[in-house]
């Protein structure tokens, strides 16, 4: 019986990230961007489905509110797991690099990215 007992409390453990919605989801991210020398800092959203594409919205604070939003792929599918995991991230404006961990019962986002064709490069954080 004590068996059973410990038993359903690692699995209950070790599914617990599952359960509060997993790596998929929105993640309320925050950055700067450099393009051609000028920093602006912005402000969005991060959405991960199907654990291999997303898209993002961010907002910039440029003077003029300016927006920017496009979907993106993962070079491989994300996995539902609490350790960390790096993948690269590809779509038609650019290239970056994702990096997700299970902190503190969350899940967080670090990323760069890199436009094809200027010179614009940005990095963020965020949490789901």
């Amino acid at each position: 019986m004590n068996q059973l007992f410990l038993a359903s409390c690692f699995t209950t453990l070790v599914f617990m990230p599952i359960a509060k919605g997993g790596i998929n989801g929105t993640y309320e991210v925050r950055g700067t961007e450099n393009d051609n020398g000028d920093r602006y800092k912005f402000t969005g959203t991060v959405k991960v489905s199907k654990f291999k594409a997303g898209s993002y919205s961010l907002t910039f604070n440029d003077g003029e509110r300016a927006s920017s939003s496009f979907k993106f792929n993962f070079s491989t599918p994300l996995k539902e797991t609490t350790s960390p995991q790096t993948v690269n991230c590809y779509s038609s404006r650019g290239t970056g690099t994702a990096t997700f961990r299970f902190v503190n019962g969350h899940y967080k986002l670090e990323f760069t990215y890199k436009a094809k064709g200027a010179n614009v490069r940005g990095s963020g954080t965020g949490i789901k």
